[in-house]
């Protein structure tokens, strides 16, 4: 890995490389429908209370999930980076801004359907899903730490 100035920022005390918080930010974003499933979990009295709240019905929150697999397995690969990364997980993480660009464009959609629902009442919800939506894309287009993360976990394995 070929450090440069301003890079420790990236790097923790024994080596390894921090996971940018924007990319945790992002991840969470468009993880939300696994993130709601795991609250409506812990929710003893009815499941698909807390689940009504965020999607209108199961159709909705079955597309959350589907969203979501994109982003899960960009999370599964954030949790391999080590202080040794390995081939596969280099290798890997050239589709990782692939990855969040597909996530962020199914995520749209699936924030049509949802505002779509109930068009024309105002909700605080529908409207801070649709500016973390537009927040994503404009970390996506211009976070140079997130391009720098993927930059620097791509050419690990090249020395």
């Amino acid at each position: 890995m070929q450090l440069q100035l301003g890079d420790e920022r990236y790097i923790t005390a024994d080596g390894q490389l921090k996971t940018p918080l924007s990319l945790t930010v992002l991840l969470l974003f468009f993880l939300r429908g696994y993130v709601a499933w795991i609250l409506s979990l812990s929710f003893f009295e009815d499941r698909s209370l807390i689940l009504q709240f965020f999607y209108t019905n199961t159709h909705q929150f079955a597309l959350a999930l589907a969203v979501g697999l994109p982003a899960l397995l960009l999370f599964v690969l954030t949790t391999q980076v080590k202080t040794e990364i390995a081939a596969w997980v280099s290798k890997a993480f050239r589709w990782a801004p692939l990855l969040l660009w597909l996530s962020w464009v199914l995520d749209g959609i699936l924030l049509l359907s949802l505002i779509g629902a109930r068009w024309p009442a105002f909700s605080w919800v529908k409207a801070m899903l649709l500016f973390g939506w537009l927040m994503g894309c404009w970390l996506l287009l211009f976070s140079r730490h997130l391009k720098r993360y993927f930059q620097l976990i791509r050419t690990a394995q090249e020395e």
